[in-house]
């Protein structure tokens, strides 16, 4: 599977590459600022739609339901940070951060991890954990990369999907269903996995499991994906997340970490330890086993 994969002549990538030469940055897009920011573009990615979205996840919408779900881009906000010394010369990884809030914004004192790291954080607004997951919460991730890749010289081997609690739960789901799109992710206080897993102490018990990912993007998961699953000590879901380290991730995918901060509860971690998972992720596999895969979308 994973060699019909590499043999696939168009990549997610190489497609934004393309449209990227179409021109500059129109007005009130990000265009290459830097700083914090506000961002409003005027594209999504042809594959974001709901119904691309269901496709990929092998779902299908009750008829008549679709009506009003698909939002209009221009009308949505990214909280935007870019490091002061990003000049586009150099390639720069990418953090899209799924928010369990209402804001997409970067949690205090993480700015310095993107300065030192060479990372541009990309957030949405309203894509908590009250909306819709394959109609909002995925979408807009997936037109942050795309609009991200045009305005800004982004290492598509680079491109993380990050979030906590329910928006770890989504971005774990996005780092499997769309791996040829995010080559790693940091799922904090929050994950799903997708086969049952036996709840640890309770015989009989099953952690339910999100929809499974098509073969050939396991594949590319499996072959080049990085992820950490980070909790803490009294992280309500640390058993949880434990169990899918222990039982599911650490047994189909090749670099997968698990965190367990000290005294840590149901929130972010300090940014020392979001930047354990930060160096995982760039250094768990070669620049050869990175290599962007070769598949179309669908």
């Amino acid at each position: 599977m994973e060699g019909m994969i590499q043999k696939r002549v168009l990549t997610t990538f190489a497609l934004l590459a393309c449209l990227a030469l179409g021109g500059p940055a129109e007005a009130g897009e990000a265009g290459g600022r830097t700083g914090g920011f506000e961002a409003v573009f005027t594209e999504r990615w042809p594959h974001s739609s709901l119904r691309h979205v269901l496709r990929r996840m092998q779902q299908e919408l009750p008829p008549g339901s679709a009506a009003g779900l698909d939002y209009r881009i221009d009308q949505e906000k990214y909280s935007v940070y870019v490091p002061s010394d990003y000049s586009g010369d150099a390639a720069y990884g990418l953090v899209v951060w799924v928010s369990s809030g209402e804001k997409g914004d970067m949690p205090e004192g993480w700015s310095a991890l993107m300065d030192k790291h060479k990372l541009i954080w990309i957030g949405a607004h309203r894509s908590g954990n009250e909306h819709n997951l394959t109609a909002r919460r995925m979408p807009l991730a997936l037109d942050a990369v795309f609009n991200m890749t045009k305005k800004y010289n982004i290492d598509p081997n680079r491109v993380y999907v990050c979030g906590d609690s329910g928006g770890g739960r989504v971005a774990s789901i996005l780092a499997m269903h769309y791996a040829e799109v995010f080559s790693g992710g940091v799922f904090i206080v929050g994950a799903e996995y997708w086969e049952p897993v036996p709840v640890t102490g309770r015989p009989g018990h099953m952690w339910k499991p999100m929809p499974k990912p098509q073969s050939r993007y396991l594949a590319i998961a499996r072959s080049r994906g990085r992820y950490v699953l980070l909790t803490g000590d009294h992280d309500a879901n640390r058993a949880q997340t434990w169990d899918f380290y222990e039982k599911g991730y650490k047994r189909k995918l090749r670099h997968v970490l698990y965190i367990q901060v000290p005294s840590m509860g149901h929130e972010t971690p300090p940014a020392q330890w979001y930047e354990k998972a930060i160096v995982f992720l760039d250094t768990a596999a070669t620049a050869k086993e990175n290599a962007a895969p070769q598949t179309e979308p669908d």
